[in-house]
């Protein structure tokens, strides 16, 4: 376990600017006034979006026959990702395959490289840096392959050439709206523990952005602390477990707060106490049932069956010679309050944007 002291000025005013709120606005409410500007801020991302945020259509239909990888960890989310892009692959006729298994640096890289024997015009990555793979992007870059990576924090760099999906603008976002819906929801009185996997870095830029506007919305009552975890305990079902070990080593809990909606799956189940809250980075089908049901209260609205087709319109630029789009993702705070209201998928994940697969193909040219 371990307190987010300078990490936060990692982040700096960037995660407040975001959301039209200034950091005057902060230091001009003490903590008294900090529950009613967090509420100003859930109530700003509580609308459903209707765009998928690109509007530049590409200027001429791209050629087929290309082909995708994507490398994933297997997890649920990853899953609901490359499904989009399998599909938006397919839309174009393009050819896709998934390397799944990349649950550490070590095997990053080997899928990677598993990758590249495949012969692909492009790669896509989620969360891995460039420093994971460096000579591998190098080799990539050699071998005339286009690397697309989301959820990234770096710039591009080598065959890297787009980072912009999910970056850090969207990550300083969703930190701001979760720390706003718990200090709204506790009146200023958060007590958060947090479910934290340092592996990517766009987790940690989530909990550094957390930790910088819970500490701007709730200067002297609010704490927050991570407990780290491993990739693999999480896939092993152990996060439950762990969970009645945080909240029973720290008295006064009432929050939990995790890195991704689908690890704490059977956490509120293996807690039994309802007056601790569970929310944080991305809902899956179970947690937006959890919100439903009244046993999680907010997550981060990340479409990633928008991320995937995101994906593709990236690679679909390249392939004519347009520029990548830099545009940030629709998205919106999920609560108990709007949970029966949002737009899912049919198997029951966020969509967000219900017409998204016609908007795509408007500015694909494509039927």
């Amino acid at each position: 376990m371990r307190k987010l002291t300078t990490a936060v000025a990692f982040i700096g005013a960037a995660s407040l600017l975001v959301s039209g709120i200034a950091p005057a606005a902060f230091a001009a409410n003490p903590q008294d006034k900090g529950t009613t500007l967090a509420t100003a801020i859930v109530a700003k991302y509580n609308k459903t979006p209707t765009s998928i945020g690109i509007t530049t259509p590409l200027k001429s239909v791209p050629p087929k026959g290309q082909f995708v990888v994507a490398i994933s960890n297997g997890g649920d989310e990853n899953k609901v990702l490359d499904q989009g892009i399998a599909a938006a692959s397919k839309t174009l006729g393009w050819k896709y395959r998934e390397l799944v298994g990349a649950v550490s640096p070590e095997t990053q890289r080997s899928l990677f490289n598993q990758a590249l024997s495949l012969k692909p015009n492009y790669i896509h990555i989620s969360g891995i840096e460039p420093s994971t793979l460096s000579d591998l992007l190098t080799k990539a870059d050699k071998q005339g392959v286009v690397v697309v990576c989301s959820a990234c924090m770096s710039k591009p760099t080598s065959a890297l050439k787009d980072t912009h999906i999910a970056g850090p603008k969207t990550i300083d976002l969703w930190g701001q709206m979760i720390a706003a819906y718990t200090v709204a929801s506790t009146k200023g009185n958060v007590k958060a523990q947090g479910i934290t996997v340092p592996l990517y870095p766009i987790l940690r830029r989530f909990d550094v952005s957390f930790a910088k506007n819970l500490k701007k919305l709730c200067p002297t009552k609010c704490t927050y602390e991570e407990n780290d975890q491993q990739l693999t305990d999480i896939f092993a079902g152990k996060v439950p477990q762990a969970a009645v070990n945080i909240v029973a080593s720290n008295p006064g809990t009432n929050w939990l707060v995790s890195d991704l909606g689908g690890w704490v799956t059977g956490v509120s189940a293996a807690l039994k106490n309802p007056a601790i809250q569970i929310g944080g980075l991305t809902a899956g089908k179970a947690n937006i049932q959890g919100l439903k049901d009244g046993s999680e209260s907010a997550w981060t609205g990340y479409s990633l069956p928008i991320v995937g087709w995101s994906v593709v319109d990236s690679m679909a630029r390249d392939s004519i010679g347009m520029p990548f789009v830099k545009n940030e993702l629709p998205t919106q705070i999920l609560t108990k309050q709007n949970a029966k209201s949002l737009v899912l998928t049919a198997e029951g994940d966020y969509l967000g944007v219900k017409d998204y697969v016609k908007q795509f193909k408007k500015l694909w040219g494509v039927k």
